[in-house]
């Protein structure tokens, strides 16, 4: 009797032991799987999203004004459009917005974000967003400034883009140095440091805050300038009002998904 029981002592020690070994390793296999999508999650998470818009059309663009730092309100038409383009985002949740100072960056954003679905996101206001500055062209018409940078480089017009995809970088390079009077225009290398850093800060601190989608309202010229030598996708074509540059910032790099894209706008339009 006292044998069996023994026997049986030993048994059940042997079961214990075993379970508690079996429970280790799927205790441990838990752990190792938990931390491995915990890394999987954390790859993905900071990844940030900019919907950079060109504002919606104003009443200098519809005059063929030279609109820099002069501001003139959106139109009609320019309010539609901005409409428009929020509807087309309306299947993306902004978790941050940034504009130009300028009133007709900031209406636009206003716009968007009413119809995206977002009338409540604060946007955040910033002057280095600013379009380029012309200096004594500002508020004359584009022909005239378009005469005076041809004149500058040698040609009798710029109607057949002879300057190629240079046209915005050499533009403003070219109001610069005819700006004698007020010493106010901005050349390219002025326009792109302060719009390339703006995008830096926007995008480091929305990584801190966990990533996401953010909406920003520009202006075509410097905009243009930024992204000239961030892509190989960069042709130097103009950009419509209210049409969008995708960038992604993901593991400290910035990769150009699209320039100038107006499919957003022309899907809102059909809705």
């Amino acid at each position: 009797m006292k044998r069996r029981k023994k026997q049986m002592n030993k048994l059940i020690k042997a079961m214990v032991i075993g379970v508690g070994i079996s429970l280790m390793i799927v205790g441990s296999g838990h752990e190792a799987s938990g931390k491995k999508e915990t890394k999987k999650e954390a790859s993905n998470d900071g990844k940030v999203t900019f919907y950079i818009a060109r504002h919606g059309k104003t009443l200098f663009n519809t005059m063929d004004r030279v609109q820099g730092w002069s501001d003139t309100p959106l139109t009609e038409q320019g309010r539609e459009v901005a409409k428009d383009l929020g509807r087309g985002l309306k299947d993306i949740k902004f978790k941050s917005a940034y504009s130009s100072d300028l009133e007709r960056a900031r209406e636009t954003a206003q716009l968007v974000l009413a119809t995206n679905g977002q009338k409540k996101l604060a946007i955040t206001p910033k002057k280095t967003l600013r379009e380029a500055c012309y200096g004594k062209f500002e508020g004359d018409f584009n022909e005239n400034m378009k005469k005076a940078m041809a004149e500058y480089y040698g040609y009798e017009t710029l109607d057949n883009n002879p300057l190629g995809k240079e046209m915005f970088e050499k533009g403003a390079d070219a109001v610069s140095a005819l700006d004698t009077e007020y010493h106010m225009g901005e050349d390219a290398k002025t326009i792109k440091e302060r719009m390339q850093t703006t995008l830096k800060q926007m995008a480091k601190k929305e990584v801190k805050n966990g990533g996401g989608n953010v909406l920003v309202v520009g202006h075509g010229m410097s905009i243009n300038i930024m992204v000239s030598d961030m892509t190989d996708k960069y042709t130097g074509e103009g950009l419509k009002n209210a049409s969008v540059t995708k960038i992604i910032y993901n593991n400290g790099k910035f990769k150009v998904e699209s320039i100038g894209d107006t499919s957003y706008f022309e899907k809102g339009k059909k809705e």
